[in-house]
């Protein structure tokens, strides 16, 4: 008798569907998410990259609004939160008016690991 419903039990393949559908999902939803931070970190670098820009233009044009040409790139990025520091620096200095940026980016992965991706953006404008 119960040998005839292990036989039974090791022969069924109702529950077959349910196994596979778990093992794909989750493969699924780790790559979603893989996805969602590639594309929030180049939307970081992306941000930067226009915030010194556009800091840098505005320092070569020597209009008022941008005195503090570092203030003037925290003001035109719109990327995630920088923690209330400020990763922009002005120099006047070699090409010409020359903004850059470096911010460390925590990637948090989860069930693998958190790393930090060094972002940096320069730009310069005669």
């Amino acid at each position: 008798m119960i040998t005839m419903r292990a036989v039974r039990l090791l022969q069924c393949e109702k529950g077959s569907s349910a196994v596979e559908l778990g093992i794909i999902l989750s493969v699924f939803i780790s790559m979603m998410f893989g996805i969602i931070n590639v594309a929030i970190v180049l939307w970081t670098l992306s941000s930067l990259h226009y915030a010194a820009e556009t800091a840098a233009r505005c320092a070569a044009v020597g209009s008022s609004s941008c005195a503090d040409p570092a203030a003037y790139a925290l003001s035109h990025y719109n990327g995630v939160s920088l923690g209330g520091t400020n990763p922009f620096s002005y120099s006047a200095t070699g090409c010409g008016h020359t903004v850059t940026a470096s911010y460390t980016y925590s990637l948090v992965i989860p069930m693998i690991g958190t790393y930090s991706l060094p972002l940096s953006a320069a730009a310069c404008s005669p």
